[in-house]
């Protein structure tokens, strides 16, 4: 088994850490595990500490009043999540729920802010990771309020690409990492019209689709289509 040290020591929030903070850090990181479907933490409960992710997949959601379900994120393996509730002594913001069986590293608050103060590059790593997520929401923000559901689309396909290959080019394959009907909830839309969405893409040239595995077949049309022009 790989030591805590070890692993925590690849998440980039820890990185650059000196090996005394590192030890103290797999001294307080509680392992947890959760299976699919399970609630993590729920939106307005007290963040008594937050999650670093080392397996699985976590959403982290909103519902309306009507059950109407909309994702924030998806947390990937090496990134945490429920930290910005910790800084902010704040109730958590969101649901966070299992997509698949998890399993994670829980770290304190109490604890934790304690080595906040006494460590400059935890400090500097934790104002970059809040930057990013204020980067995150804000772009997240600006796509829901000023793009239709194609251009949303469109953009997730390419950043995914780019995720996936480090580069966007025609012929690059690369599956979708959650089902449809969460990627819907997460682009802001229902499942019927990102079907829609999707074929239309498909009939254009764009792209192609078999079973969630996604071909880019025309980077400049998917790019235009990105930044707005109609379908």
């Amino acid at each position: 088994m790989t030591p805590k040290k070890d692993i925590l020591k690849k998440i980039y929030l820890f990185s650059g850490l000196n090996e005394r903070d590192l030890e103290t850090l797999a001294r307080l990181a509680i392992p947890r595990r959760f299976v699919r479907d399970a609630v993590i933490f729920w939106e307005g409960r007290e963040a008594r500490g937050f999650f670093i992710l080392l397996e699985g997949q976590v959403k982290l959601m909103k519902s309306s009043p009507d059950g109407k379900e909309y994702i924030l994120r998806i947390v990937n393996p090496g990134e945490t999540f429920g930290e910005a509730a910790v800084l902010a002594e704040a109730g958590y913001p969101a649901t966070a729920m299992a997509l698949e069986d998890c399993h994670t590293f829980y770290l304190p608050k109490a604890d934790f802010l304690h080595l906040l103060t006494a460590s400059p590059t935890l400090a500097r790593n934790m104002l970059a990771t809040m930057s990013w997520l204020l980067f995150h929401l804000t772009r997240q923000l600006e796509d829901l309020s000023l793009k239709e559901v194609s251009s949303r689309l469109a953009q997730y396909l390419l950043d995914l690409c780019l995720q996936r290959h480090g580069r966007i080019e025609a012929g690059l394959s690369f599956e979708l990492p959650i089902t449809k009907t969460h990627l819907a909830a997460y682009l802001g839309t229902i499942s019927e019209t990102l079907s829609r969405t999707l074929g239309r893409l498909k009939s254009l040239g764009a792209i192609t689709e078999e079973k969630g595995n996604i071909t880019i077949q025309d980077c400049t049309l998917l790019q235009n289509i990105a930044k707005g022009s109609r379908i």
